[in-house]
């Protein structure tokens, strides 16, 4: 395995860079999941960034190829969920009742 840490800091620094540009881009203060959709593009941008800084096969212009391509599907599902009921719909979801209240009446 022939993994130059120059090449990984390189990496590493371009990983965070995405997340900097995700996180302003989205108009978050800070990466906390506030949906399921925020919870799954942590998880996806943490695989992707831990996944390819150790594999010395993957360049760094691949490596930033994905990241870039990761960002616009992210942007791409928040403006549709943002602009169209459908898509909101189909990708957060619409809450669901699960306890309901009945007051009894009682004298």
């Amino acid at each position: 395995m022939d993994l130059s840490y120059g090449n990984l800091a390189l990496k590493l620094t371009i990983g965070f860079l995405f997340m900097v540009i995700q996180i302003n881009l989205f108009g978050k203060s800070n990466i906390a999941p506030t949906s399921a959709i925020d919870q799954l593009q942590n998880y996806v941008l943490g695989g992707i960034v831990g996944g390819m800084i150790y594999n010395s096969s993957i360049t760094t212009f691949q490596f930033t190829i994905v990241l870039i391509i990761w960002t616009l599907i992210v942007f791409i599902a928040k403006f549709l969920s943002n602009h169209n009921v459908y898509f909101r719909r189909m990708i957060i979801g619409s809450p669901k009742m699960i306890i309901k209240m009945v007051r009894s009446m009682s004298t």
